[in-house]
C-alpha cells in the first residue's frame, strides 16, 4: 500500500537557549594599525591649508569691532572684580577666568601650548561642543596675559588707520570674550540647611596656585564654622549652608570655583489615587541566591511582603532614619514601590500583586533621602555606592530615581553628578538605571497628549540622567494593566507627557561645531503608566492607564500613580535577570544586549526627534533573555589599544544557501549594538567620552582591502549602511563621541554566496585627538568594549528551519553562557 505523505509541515516548538560568547581571542584575523584612508577625509596637511584659507577670508574690520567691544567690557568687569577683593583675607594667589567664544570649533590639543606660551591662558573647560573655551590666567602670568589684550588693541588700531603693526594672529578666530564673573558662577539661591555644589577646575599647569587657594579657603570655612566636603578625585566641593556663610565673599575672593549649583533633589509626582484594597495579598517564596540590586532611594519598608528579600545594612545610609523605613509622602514611600518593581518585574502589576512570587533579585536599600524634597550630597552618594560595592562585590545593577530638581539647559555640559556616576560605573563594572526625571507640569498645561510640547527646554532631562556609562530610562505609556489601553498617549509604546527628553539640540550649534546623531538620551523607555481623562475631560492618574504600586503604608497597601521612577526599576529587573542567567558578562554587555532588543518601530515620529524622546525604543523583554532555535545572540567582549583595527570573521551556516527557504532576499536579520564604558574627561564636553570605538560589517576581505578607499574596493557589506557605526574622520575638529552604536540590516542569499558564507566584523579604536596634553594617557591601552549581535531567521513561521542556533555554534568559536534551569525554575 502506498504511503500517504502529510500535506502539512510539522510545527516546530522553539526552545529557550542560552546566549553565547564569541571567542574573539581565538576567532580573529589579527590586529593591524588603523589607517585613516578609508572614509576618513582629509589629511592633517590639508586641514592646515583649509585653516589658512579660512584666515584669508576673515573680515578684520568686523573682527576688530567685536574684539574692541569685548575688551572694553572685559577690562571694566575685571577692574570691578579686583576692587571687590578683600585683601584682609590674605589669599596668596588669584586667578581670572576668561571665557572665549570662538568663530568655530577650537582645536584644544593643537593650540593648548601656544595659547599658554603667548598669553598665559590655560584651558580649563570646553563647552558648546568645542566652540567655547574657558581659560585660566593666574596672577603669576599677568605679563603674558597683557600680550593678549595688547594684540587686540593693535588689531583695533590697524583697523582704524590701515597700519601693519605686528600682533598675534591667534586672536583671529575669536568671536567674543568675557570675564567669568561672580554672577556667572553663582547659579542658585542660597537656602538655609541646603548643600551647595562648587565646581573646582583641574589646572594641569598651575596646580600649585590652585592648591594654595584651596588650602586658604578650607581655613576660611573652618574659621567661620562652616562644614564642607571636598573630593579631590572629582574636584567637587560641597558646602553645607550655615548662617555665617557669605557666598558672595567666597566667590569674589577665592578664585578656584567655576560654578555654584544647588543639590536640591526631587521626587515630585502627581497626587496618587488610593485603591480600596487594604491588604497586601501577596508573598515572596523561594528566595534563592539571586543578584543584588541596589535601590538608591528613600529606603525600603519592612512593613510589606518585600521584607524577606531586603538586605539591611545601615552602612549604606546617609540619612537619619533607618534603611528599612520609607517615610516619604506621608508614609506612602517611594523606594518601596521602586524596589517591588525591581524585584518582581512587570508580572506583579499584571497579576495585581496577588499570590506567591519568587523575586528575581535581592534588594539592597541605599538610602539617600528621607524627605519629600531634600538636598543631595554627590560626594556622600558616590561614597556610599563605593561602600556597597566593597561590601557586596557581586553587585552590578542599581536604580536611581531621585534626580536634581532643575532640568538641563539645551546643550549644557555634563554635570558633576553625571561625571561622578560615570566614573563609578567605569571603575566598578556597574550599571545604574537612572530615570529621566518627571515633568508633570506638561499635563497641567495641555490637559491632553501633545508631542510638540517636547520642543520646549523645560522638558529636558534632569541631572544626572545625561550620564553616558549608565542607562537612562524614560517612560512610555504602558502600565501592564489588563484590558484595552485607555491612556491619553497615542499608544502604549509612545513617550508619556511627563517623561523627559534628551537635552542636545543640534539646531542651536551654528558655528560649524561637529554633531553626532548617535549621541542622544534617553537610552530606552519602559512602562511608567499614563494619564486617563476623567468624566470632566481632565487628566488624572485614576484609571486603568496608571500603574498599581506598592505602598510602604500597610493601611494603604497599594496606590495608583505614574512616573519615570517606575520605568527605571522595570529595566533594572530585566538587567538582574540577565545577570542571573549570564553572571560572567560585563555591565557593558548587559547594556548592549538590552539595547539590541529595543525597538522604536511602533512610534511614528521623525527619527532625529524620536531618538531624543524614546532613545532606542522600548525593550522586547521576551527576547532579550534567551536565544532560540531560529535566533541567536552572540556577545563579544574584547579590548583594543589606540589606533588598532581588528577583524572578526562571522561564519554563517551553509543550509541558508543550499536549502529552499521559500525566499532569497531577507532570509536573515542581523542587529548589532556596541557599548563600552570609559573614564570620562571632566570639564570637556567635546572630549568627555575620550575614546572612539566603532564597528562595521564588511565583505569577506582582508585588512589591506578594507583599509583602502571604499570607492576603489567596495568592501562595505551593505550599501545602505555607513562604513563605520561612528565616524572619526575629523582630527582637528572631531565630533563628540558616543559609547553606544547600533546597526541592523537584512541578509540576502546572494550575499552569502558572494562572500562564501563569511562576513567580516571590523572594529577599530581611536583616542580623542583634541584632549589637553597628557590627558590621553589612560586610554592608549586596553580599551574594553562589548558588542551584542543578534542573528535571526526572517522566514514565514511555517518555513523556519529550527537549525540556525545549532549550526552557527558548530562553525564558530563559541562558549555557551549561563544556566537556563534557574530561570526556568523561577518562571515555574
Amino acid at each position: 500500500m502506498k504511503s500517504i505523505k502529510p500535506f502539512f509541515k510539522p510545527i516546530l516548538i522553539e526552545m529557550n537557549k542560552p546566549h553565547v560568547l564569541l571567542r574573539t581571542d581565538i576567532q580573529n584575523e589579527g590586529i593591524v594599525r588603523m589607517k585613516y584612508n578609508y572614509g576618513f577625509g582629509k589629511t592633517e596637511d590639508e586641514a592646515t591649508d583649509e585653516e589658512k584659507e579660512e584666515e584669508n577670508h576673515i573680515n578684520l574690520a568686523a573682527l576688530a569691532d567685536n574684539l574692541y567691544k569685548s575688551a572694553t567690557q572685559f577690562r571694566s568687569t575685571r577692574d570691578t572684580r579686583h576692587q571687590k577683593r578683600n585683601l584682609g583675607l590674605n589669599i596668596p594667589k588669584h586667578i581670572d577666568y576668561v571665557k572665549i567664544n570662538f568663530l568655530g570649533q577650537f582645536a584644544v590639543k593643537d593650540y593648548f601650548n601656544s595659547w599658554y606660551r603667548h598669553f598665559g591662558l590655560e584651558i580649563v573647560e570646553v563647552t558648546n561642543f568645542g566652540s567655547t573655551i574657558l581659560f585660566a590666567v593666574v596672577s603669576d602670568k599677568e605679563q603674558e596675559f597683557q600680550n593678549f589684550l595688547s594684540s587686540i588693541d593693535t588689531l583695533v588700531e590697524n583697523a582704524k588707520d590701515g597700519g601693519d603693526r605686528a600682533y598675534s594672529h591667534l586672536i583671529h578666530y575669536i568671536d567674543t570674550f568675557e570675564l567669568l564673573s561672580s554672577d556667572d558662577i553663582i547659579k542658585t539661591d542660597v537656602e538655609v540647611d541646603s548643600i551647595l555644589i562648587l565646581k573646582v577646575p583641574e589646572l594641569l599647569l598651575n596646580s600649585p596656585s590652585k592648591e594654595v587657594i584651596l588650602k586658604r579657603l578650607f581655613q576660611y570655612l573652618e574659621e567661620q564654622g562652616i562644614k564642607y566636603t571636598y573630593d579631590d578625585s572629582t574636584n567637587i566641593l560641597e558646602i553645607y549652608v550655615a548662617p555665617l556663610l557669605d557666598l558672595e565673599e567666597v566667590i569674589d575672593n577665592f578664585d578656584i570655583v567655576l560654578q555654584v549649583t544647588s543639590s536640591r533633589g526631587t521626587l515630585v509626582r502627581p497626587d496618587s489615587f488610593n485603591l480600596a484594597k487594604k491588604e497586601y495579598g501577596f508573598n515572596l517564596i523561594n528566595i534563592p541566591d539571586f543578584p543584588i540590586v541596589g535601590i538608591i532611594d528613600s529606603g525600603i519598608s519592612f512593613n510589606t511582603p518585600l521584607k524577606p528579600a531586603v538586605i539591611v545594612d545601615e552602612n549604606l545610609n546617609i540619612t537619619d532614619t533607618p534603611v528599612n523605613e520609607d517615610n516619604l509622602d506621608g508614609g506612602q514611600g517611594h523606594g518601596t514601590a521602586v524596589a517591588a518593581l525591581a524585584s518582581l518585574g512587570s508580572e506583579v502589576v499584571t497579576r495585581e500583586y496577588l499570590g506567591d512570587f519568587t523575586p528575581y533579585c535581592k534588594l539592597l536599600p541605599i538610602k539617600i533621602t528621607d524627605q519629600y524634597s531634600s538636598y543631595l550630597s554627590i560626594i556622600k552618594i558616590v561614597s556610599v555606592l563605593k561602600e556597597a560595592k566593597s561590601r557586596y562585590p557581586e553587585i552590578k545593577i542599581f536604580t536611581l530615581t531621585v534626580s536634581f530638581k532643575e532640568h538641563k539647559k539645551f546643550n549644557e555640559n555634563y554635570s558633576n553628578y553625571a561625571y561622578s556616576l560615570d566614573r563609578f560605573a567605569y571603575e566598578n563594572d556597574c550599571l545604574i538605571f537612572i530615570s529621566t526625571g518627571n515633568n508633570f507640569a506638561a499635563a497641567e498645561q495641555y490637559n491632553r497628549y501633545h508631542l510638540p510640547h517636547f520642543n520646549d527646554e523645560s522638558t529636558n532631562l534632569c541631572v544626572p540622567a545625561e550620564s553616558l556609562n549608565n542607562m537612562t530610562v524614560g517612560a512610555c505609556a504602558e502600565s501592564f494593566r489588563n484590558g484595552e489601553f485607555s491612556g491619553i498617549s497615542n499608544g502604549r509604546e509612545y513617550p508619556t507627557m511627563f517623561s523627559r527628553k534628551g537635552h542636545y539640540n543640534d539646531a542651536l550649534l551654528t558655528k560649524g561645531e561637529k554633531k553626532n546623531k548617535l549621541l542622544f538620551k534617553p537610552d530606552m523607555v519602559m512602562a511608567g503608566g499614563d494619564y486617563c481623562l476623567d468624566r470632566f475631560k481632565w487628566v488624572t492618574v485614576e484609571g486603568n492607564a496608571s500603574m498599581i504600586l506598592l505602598s510602604a503604608d500597610p493601611a494603604e497597601s497599594f496606590y495608583q500613580n505614574v512616573g519615570t521612577s517606575f520605568a527605571a526599576p522595570l529595566a533594572a529587573n530585566v538587567a538582574a535577570r540577565i545577570q542571573k542567567l549570564y553572571p560572567a558578562i560585563s555591565a557593558s554587555s548587559i547594556k548592549a544586549l538590552m539595547l539590541n532588543h529595543c525597538t522604536d518601530k511602533f512610534v511614528n515620529s521623525p527619527d532625529w526627534y524620536k531618538a531624543s524622546l524614546i532613545g532606542h525604543g522600548h525593550l522586547i523583554k521576551d527576547e532579550v533573555l534567551f536565544s532560540s532555535d531560529n535566533k541567536i545572540s552572540l556577545i563579544i567582549e574584547d579590548r583594543l589599544d589606540n589606533d588598532e583595527f581588528k577583524i572578526i570573521p562571522i561564519k554563517l551556516p551553509e543550509y541558508l544557501v543550499n536549502e529552499d527557504l521559500k525566499k532569497r532576499n531577507g532570509v536573515l536579520q542581523i542587529t548589532a549594538t556596541l557599548c563600552f564604558q570609559f573614564l570620562p574627561v571632566k570639564d570637556n564636553q567635546l572630549g568627555y567620552c575620550p575614546v572612539h570605538i566603532a564597528f562595521g560589517f564588511f565583505k569577506n576581505h582582508t585588512h589591506d582591502f578594507i583599509l583602502q578607499k571604499e570607492e576603489d574596493i567596495r568592501s562595505k557589506l551593505k550599501s545602505s549602511l555607513p562604513v563605520w557605526s561612528q565616524n572619526a574622520r575629523f582630527k582637528t575638529k572631531p565630533i563628540p563621541y558616543s559609547n553606544v552604536q547600533k546597526q541592523s540590516f537584512p541578509v540576502n542569499v546572494n550575499e552569502l554566496i558572494d562572500e562564501n558564507g563569511i562576513f567580516k566584523l571590523g572594529i577599530h579604536c581611536l583616542v580623542h585627538p583634541q584632549l589637553r596634553p597628557g590627558e590621553d594617557q589612560p586610554y592608549l591601552k586596553g580599551n574594553r568594549f562589548s558588542i551584542a549581535i543578534t542573528i535571526e531567521e526572517t522566514l514565514k513561521k511555517e518555513n523556519l528551519t529550527g537549525k540556525l542556533y545549532d549550526e552557527l555554534i558548530a562553525i564558530n568559536q563559541i562558549e555557551i553562557l549561563g544556566n537556563l534551569d534557574q530561570e526556568a525554575d523561577l518562571d515555574a
